[in-house]
């Protein structure tokens, strides 16, 4: 019995760590940015976001009602062709977002960040696509971790990659972000506008765009960046000591062959933190002939001293 508790237990904590909560913070996350910063600027950054924005704008429903009509067909399709658990979390999220954008409505002094209605429009508009950005990367980040998929226009583009295998998943969710973005430099001023002025949503739309996906990135791999050293040296022995002593890291010893001189060497790997790159370097220079090169590393795993 104690068992089969343990047991029940663990499936719960992990329907709730990959798919309970994944759900809640990506689906709140994705409406907040939506609500407060992204309508209010009259921007739209891309996928189906940026499409309920704009038909938000021209309609003056709430997009969070043409999230729920762009998306309920999309899981069909997702459901029977991609993968039914990505399809459900994504969808899920999806139906979240739209409720709460459509309950945002009727709450009395919810705050959104209008910089249309300011003598800084501008200025306003650039904190609101960055602000959003930041909200919709971590959105994106959640899913994409997740279930793998955002959900929206990459399920399309999913579908597409399937019947074209050489169109990619991410060039294909690119273009199809480009043409709502482009599709906005039409709809929300008149043609009779200035160019700069019609120029706005398409670079507001583009700050957004660029957020986001750094903000994606950095959560998808991870906040402990880290830099690994690799150093081909005849004096292994007093670097690595000097290494270890000076940075508290562990040191690796390799044996290596150069292939031109077909001479023996030592070569030592370290991982350091970005801090420690110019103490490296002032160690290695105390030894001539010592060859290094280093790269960033990504979301450091296992034993690794502070």
């Amino acid at each position: 019995m104690k068992e089969e508790g343990k047991k029940k237990a663990n499936r719960f904590r992990t329907v709730l760590m990959t798919a309970v909560i994944p759900i809640l913070l990506s689906g709140i996350l994705r409406a907040l940015g939506i609500y407060i910063f992204v309508s209010p600027n009259k921007f739209a950054p891309g996928g189906t976001n940026g499409i309920a924005v704009l038909l938000e704008f021209v309609t003056e429903w709430n997009s969070g009602w043409f999230l729920l009509m762009i998306n309920v067909p999309l899981f069909f399709v997702a459901f029977f062709f991609l993968g039914k658990r990505e399809a459900i979390i994504s969808t899920l999220s999806m139906l979240l977002t739209s409720g709460l954008l459509i309950v945002f409505d009727y709450i009395h002094g919810f705050p959104r960040f209008d910089g249309t209605t300011t003598s800084e429009p501008i200025s306003y508009g650039l904190m609101g696509a960055v602000a959003g950005g930041l909200f919709l990367g971590a959105a994106l980040a959640v899913m994409i971790k997740s279930c793998g998929t955002s959900g929206g226009t990459s399920i399309l583009a999913s579908l597409v990659n399937k019947k074209w295998r050489f169109l990619s998943v991410s060039w294909l969710t690119s273009a199809f972000d480009a043409c709502v973005v482009i599709v906005s430099f039409f709809v929300y001023y008149p043609l009779s506008a200035p160019f700069v002025s019609k120029m706005m949503p398409v670079l507001l739309a583009l700050v957004s765009l660029f957020v986001t996906s750094k903000t994606c990135d950095l959560i998808l791999q991870g906040f402990k960046v880290a830099y690994r050293f690799e150093i081909v040296t005849n004096q292994a022995e007093e670097i690595a000591k000097e290494i270890m002593e000076t940075t508290h890291h562990g040191v690796t010893e390799m044996p290596g062959i150069g292939m031109y001189s077909h001479s023996e060497h030592k070569v030592l790997v370290c991982i350091i933190r970005k801090r420690q790159i110019a103490e490296i370097q002032r160690i290695i220079k105390k030894y001539p002939g010592t060859f290094a090169s280093f790269a960033p590393t990504s979301e450091v795993y296992g034993k690794f001293i502070k």
